[in-house]
């Protein structure tokens, strides 16, 4: 996964919303994660000034950071897959796969109790097909 810039929002493409977190401050080490990381402004809030990543697939994604009257910014996210002109989306599990390599760049940027190893160890315990088995510990 890498973020890329564009100059303008891209014309000749449609965005469709594949993810929603609306309690992003549920946890407020998320929250400051991402305006750390991300160096988010109180002007990027819906759609001010959105970030964008490229999957390992090579598909885009927009991030969407959302504002709430009353709660610390971002108060949410949405991810839109930016999908060219009237061509099909992909396959469900495609998407979800990119979305788990965010996921696994998230957890992994927020550290601390939050690990890559619990998240692929939750994602194998509901049978998400690319999540990675967990080592065995020996005791």
């Amino acid at each position: 996964m890498q973020w890329i810039q564009f100059d303008d929002k891209l014309a000749g493409y449609r965005r469709e919303l594949v993810l929603t977190e609306t309690r992003l401050d549920h946890y407020d080490e998320f929250r400051q994660f991402f305006r750390q990381e991300l160096n988010l402004q109180p002007e990027d809030v819906d759609g001010g000034r959105n970030h964008y990543f490229q999957a390992e697939s090579g598909r885009v994604y927009e991030l969407i950071f959302v504002g709430k009257t009353g709660r610390f910014f971002p108060a949410g996210l949405e991810i839109l897959l930016l999908v060219k002109d009237i061509n099909p989306l992909p396959d469900e599990d495609e998407i979800d796969k990119d979305l788990w390599e965010f996921l696994r760049w998230m957890i992994s940027g927020v550290g601390g109790e939050w690990t890559v190893e619990a998240l692929e160890s939750t994602g194998y315990l509901y049978r998400v097909p690319f999540a990675e088995r967990p080592a065995k510990s020996r005791k």
